[in-house]
């Protein structure tokens, strides 16, 4: 397991590297697909709670969209189905005991790669829908995250060092103008070395 810093803010960069080898991609918590958009890979497929972000979708291309929960996965999707499983900015929004399991089931159902990213530490976001939808209860963060947390699973891990600052709404609200910015982790795991 590695963990590298990086000071640049292209996440997305980093991600498609990881998903180089993948045909099929399962992103949790899609909301209204902006980031899924993002991600090269043929077969795309779009899971949320809140079905209100998945018929709001407004992308040139088209994906899957599934309306369910992140916590039962597991009846959804069969052991090593998919490729890669991405979690952006998702898994903050689960209380800690909650998110190891779905981490679990995301580790079975893909075949290739996990990739988590999220806020270093605890990132206070209270209950706003940017995008003006009624999912306020969704938004608001319920754990954080540290390099320990993803490392003792198996992950590796690359820090974008101060990711979140003031060109970000959320922080500036909860934080203010003048706050150090606040570290964003990227984990993945590779799932094709996970036996049994």
């Amino acid at each position: 397991m590695t963990v590298n810093v990086v000071n640049h803010q292209d996440f997305l960069v980093t991600i498609n590297e990881l998903l180089l080898d993948s045909q099929t991609l399962l992103d949790v918590g899609c909301g209204v697909g902006a980031t899924l958009k993002e991600f090269h890979c043929p077969i795309k497929i779009g899971v949320d709670a809140h079905r209100p972000y998945l018929e709001n979708v407004k992308l040139g291309e088209q994906f899957i969209k599934l309306n369910f929960t992140a916590e039962h996965l597991s009846e959804l999707f069969l052991p090593k189905s998919l490729d890669s499983v991405t979690l952006i900015d998702v898994i903050e929004h689960f209380k800690k005991e909650v998110a190891f399991s779905v981490l679990r089931q995301v580790e079975e159902i893909a075949s290739k790669k996990v990739i988590v990213f999220t806020p270093r530490g605890f990132f206070q976001q209270i209950d706003v829908d940017h995008y003006g939808l009624g999912g306020e209860s969704y938004q608001r963060h319920r754990s954080g995250w540290e390099v320990e947390d993803f490392q003792k699973l198996g992950y590796n891990i690359v820090v974008f060092n101060k990711f979140h600052d003031q060109r970000n709404s959320a922080f500036v609200k909860v934080y203010g103008e003048n706050a150090e910015p606040i570290d964003a982790l990227l984990a993945w795991k590779d799932c094709s070395l996970v036996i049994g």
